[in-house]
């Protein structure tokens, strides 16, 4: 008893911000999945499968632990997500401790008041970080970066204890670097953090002078590069050639030479280990380093077990050497320059074809085959440091905006570049996000330079309105945003205070603001040079510069401590220096809390998994839904594979089918449903996934669409000289039958189609006859090339089918009954949508499907069945400031059609009061937004007409 009191007593604070944090993260986590990776990671984890590259096993193994204590499948996705919860509750408790061993160097003098405001500033500092947007963030959802952060919390604590500590044993040293090597596997943002780890090595072993340093600094850098590019990017190149050896060469079955390669290293290590100890013991000492973060790096021996069980989600199927190393280094991505490359405008003067290994089954050995094309420049195209690279048309109109010129037309200069870095990248991508946690925020829609979108805003007018307009009259969004959280800089006050009270001199400041220091720029500035992000990202990337805001947070609480220090010595009372830190307390993390709870709280979100389900529930039986992008996706392999939601839909994501290894995926079996039909086998895209097939423009009959796909197979395997007058092309005009004997005929509008599209149009072609083809409705049906008008509406999908008049009113009958029993989005009254939830809303139709089913049943006149749908569609989304006005207008017209005035007219009140407050905004706020005024008045008659017609 007396054991255990004293050790509360000891760990009392520590043990209160992990009780606090918890507590916070627990209540407020998201009680399913959430939007972007959640879902892939969730289902991942279930079935320990293998998710987008490169991969995270670690977190996959510890995500799967937390989901065996799910009661069912409906608790999966928390226990997952509780991961989280308490991996971030963990980093809170160790920044604690890091806090008070940092605070060890900063003074030796003792006084009797030091332990407390030691104790105040740390636990400031610490739930001032607890409680900052982006931390919060991940700390309730299923994603890596959460579990990252505590590894790279945990293992700078180990190197920091280890430093403070009078003796030198080593024990806390080899567990920090066996954390190194472990996070590899959840997040190699870790890696950033070397050579601080190798700063408090050196100034153990050494001694703190500036010479050292340095040269401590720049041995972090190369230890780094070597761990990167030469461990991380190129630690599988000698078992690359030890696999060509052994199976192309003797023959041996495919894996002999990973597993040669992993004997070896385990044999070099242990021999090395063994017969250089006591003698040699620098050489020992490398040996154990390297044995430690190998035992990490081995953690990817996961992937291509399970790769080569054949689960169901398994990107990029890395099952061999040679697949598992473009895996790791994300080679699916592409590249971006660093220090030199060819600029946005640079147009190639040649082209090749790169090629890889790939395992071919029927020969037993490898073989090579086209992966991408490579592009050669000129070496003038060629530039220093070179930020205006991509020649994407999105980004070319996003260089032209942060820098005024086209590169297209102009080629950059020096100049050009480091104003796109300076403005863009470490500006607008990497200090706007630090202001959003210790500033404030404007709103969370994704910002992309302009005034009304995602900006810091620190709640203070006069600095406010010099970057976002009038605060007299702020924009709606502005108004009635939750995300709308303002600081009033407190938090970057306390930082700089921090800032400031290591520059004074005084024992061990030094060091400290080097070490911090250190820490910023690495998990900071660092990873916006590398990065090198073009304009117009799919999502705000605040979450990948967490760990740097952890060190702002450092330097709050050190301003605490240096505030704190200051007010026990002139005052001497120790009830006014406790008076002082609960108002800091409350001045920061108070703060903090206080305005992020709301926006923060998602324990009542179930819409990513409600829009999935719902989507799924609107299929017909033993369909194919086409999907698209990631929050098209993810929910839905949630859905289907963990809660067992209509196992009998078989999802096709068509931004993969340019993929080879995903055209052979399609046509296996997974658990609920057959493989698919392809007429074209896999060797066929495997060899030609690069080559764009021409469509004939010659006039001709339909042709049924498996023929037209054997022919093309004749025409690639020489089957069988061809004759016809296409000449190799795709028949233009194809015809396909659906159950029932409904025939399609299709005419392929496009000139020239990928072989992502001819996969597409394979598995239809292939598949019609037997299962119904769904689409959700995220896709853009004009990539379709004529298929699209064959869609009708189904729910919150489309389907392909043919309308016939007689069977008009029964479909839209059936259409009514789906919508109402298979559609079903739960929005508890105080859960805030944020930006994605609001984005996912609109990409999935859901109004627009509503406002035109109710207009077909008023013209057909169900009025009853009309109003019922409306009014479900108001229940599950409300009226919402946030988002495009024009449809709700639409509503509000078809709610006078059936007769509901009352809400008719509240719907078109609150539209014109938030369309008004738009115009005083625009018009008080002095910037040149003549067409956003003009776009906005255009609209202001119909919705006064709409109220005139309600009285």
């Amino acid at each position: 008893m007396e054991r255990g009191m004293l050790f509360l007593k000891k760990h009392a604070g520590s043990l209160f911000v992990f009780c606090v944090s918890l507590v916070v993260y627990s209540v407020t986590v998201a009680p399913t999945t959430s939007f972007w990776d959640c879902g892939e990671f969730i289902a991942s984890a279930y079935r320990l499968q293998v998710p987008h590259p490169p991969g995270a096993p670690v977190y996959l193994l510890l995500a799967r632990f937390f989901s065996l204590f799910a009661p069912d499948t409906s608790q999966v996705a928390l226990t997952v997500n509780m991961l989280s919860v308490t991996a971030s509750a963990f980093t809170v408790m160790f920044l604690y401790k890091i806090f008070l061993l940092l605070f060890k160097l900063l003074g030796r003098e003792v006084t009797a008041n030091r332990p407390l405001y030691e104790e105040i500033s740390a636990i400031s500092g610490t739930l001032l970080f607890a409680f900052t947007d982006s931390f919060w963030y991940s700390a309730v959802e299923s994603e890596v970066y959460a579990t990252s952060l505590l590894f790279s919390t945990v293992t700078l604590w180990a190197f920091l204890k280890w430093y403070v500590q009078s003796d030198s044993h080593p024990r806390l040293f080899f567990l920090g670097v066996y954390l190194l090597g472990l996070s590899i596997g959840v997040h190699l943002l870790n890696l950033l953090l070397v050579p601080v780890f190798v700063l408090l090595y050196v100034w153990k072993q050494r001694d703190h002078g500036v010479s050292k340093s340095i040269g401590a600094i720049l041995s972090g850098f190369l230890l780094l590069a070597v761990l990167y590019w030469g461990l991380i990017a190129n630690g599988l190149w000698p078992a690359q050639k030890f696999e060509l050896w052994l199976v192309n060469a003797l023959g041996l079955p495919i894996h002999s030479g990973l597993i040669l390669f992993v004997f070896v290293l385990l044999a070099v290590h242990v021999a090395g280990i063994v017969f250089t100890f006591p003698r040699h013991r620098v050489v020992h000492f490398a040996f154990l380093i390297s044995a430690l973060i190998l035992m990490g790096w081995f953690s990817y021996i996961l992937v291509p077990v399970r790769a080569h069980a054949g689960t169901p989600i398994n990107m990029n199927a890395p099952d061999d050497v040679f697949s598992l190393t473009e895996y790791i280094n994300r080679t699916q991505y592409g590249s971006r320059p660093l220090l030199r490359g060819v600029h946005a405008g640079a147009v190639a003067g040649s082209w090749e074809t790169d090629s890889q290994y790939v395992y071919n089954e029927k020969e037993r050995r490898y073989i090579k085959v086209g992966t991408n094309t490579l592009f050669h420049f000129s070496s003038e195209d060629k530039v220093w440091f070179p930020r205006i690279y991509s020649r994407q048309r999105q980004h070319i109109e996003g260089y032209k905006w942060w820098t005024g010129i086209n590169p297209s037309e102009v080629k950059p200069d020096f100049v050009d570049q480091l104003s796109f870095f300076f403005r863009y990248q470490l500006g607008h991508s990497y200090l706007r996000y630090l202001m959003w946690n210790f500033a404030g925020r404007q709103n969370d829609s994704q910002g992309h330079g302009d005034m009304l979108s995602g900006n810091w805003a620190s709640g203070i007018d006069f600095i406010d309105r010099h970057l976002l307009g009038s605060r007299k009259y702020p924009s709606a969004e502005d108004i009635y945003s939750a995300a709308a959280n303002h600081y009033y800089l407190i938090p970057l006050i306390l930082a700089l205070a921090g800032l400031f009270f290591l520059l004074r001199d005084g024992p061990g400041r030094k060091r400290v603001l080097a070490l911090i220091g250190l820490m910023f720029l690495m998990t900071g500035p660092a990873i916006v040079l590398y990065l090198n992000q073009p304009p117009f990202e799919p999502r705000e990337r605040d979450y990948v510069y967490v760990a740097s805001f952890m060190s702002v947070a450092i330097f709050s609480g050190i301003g605490v401590y240096g505030i704190l220090k200051a007010v026990f010595r002139l005052s001497g009372s120790v009830f006014t220096g406790i008076l002082a830190g609960v108002f800091l307390f409350l001045a920061g993390a108070g703060l903090l809390f206080s305005v992020n709870l709301n926006d923060h709280d998602r324990s009542e979100r179930f819409l990513a998994r409600d829009l999935a389900v719902s989507q799924l529930r609107s299929c017909p039986p033993n369909a194919i839904l086409f999907t698209y992008g990631d929050n098209d996706t993810y929910p839905l392999w949630y859905a289907r594979q963990v809660e067992k939601v209509r196992p009998d839909v078989r999802l096709v994501n068509l931004g993969l089918l340019s993929m080879p290894w995903y055209v052979d995926q399609v046509t296996r079996s997974v658990p609920g449903t057959p493989g698919l039909a392809m007429s074209l086998p896999y060797e066929f895209y495997r060899d030609n996934h690069l080559e764009f097939l021409s469509v004939s423009n010659v006039s001709s009959l339909p042709l049924p669409g498996v023929e037209a796909l054997e022919k093309i197979r004749k025409q690639y395997t020489r089957d069988q000289e061809s004759e016809d007058i296409f000449n190799g092309k795709l028949h233009p005009v194809w015809e396909l039958t659906l159950p029932g004997q409904k025939i399609l005929t299709w005419e392929i509008s496009a000139g020239f189609i990928s072989m992502g599209n001819l996969a597409l149009y394979d598995i239809i072609a292939s598949n019609i006859n037997d299962r119904p083809i769904c689409f959700t409705r995220n896709l853009d049906v004009s990539e379709l090339h004529g298929f699209e008008r064959f869609l009708v509406s189904r729910g919150l999908v489309w389907q392909a089918d043919v309308k016939q008049k007689k069977e008009e009113e029964q479909n839209l009958l059936n259409e009514f009954t789906i919508f109402m029993d298979s559609i079903s989005i739960r929005k508890p009254e105080k859960t805030w949508y944020d930006n994605t939830c609001r984005q996912a809303l609109a990409a999935s139709g859901y109004r627009e499907v509503t406002n035109d089913l109710s207009e077909r049943l008023l013209k057909a006149g169900y009025h009853q069945k009309a109003t019922q749908l409306l009014n479900k569609s108001l229940d599950e989304w409300p009226y919402s400031p946030y988002i495009s006005q024009q449809p709700l207008v639409e509503t509000a017209r078809l709610l006078t059609r059936s007769g509901e005035m009352r809400k008719a007219e509240e719907l078109i009140k609150n539209i014109m009061y938030v369309n008004l407050q738009d115009v005083y905004y625009f018009v008080y706020s002095g910037f040149d937004s003549r067409e956003v005024k003009e776009d906005i008045v255009r609209y202001l008659p119909k919705y006064d007409n709409l109220r005139k017609s309600l009285k």
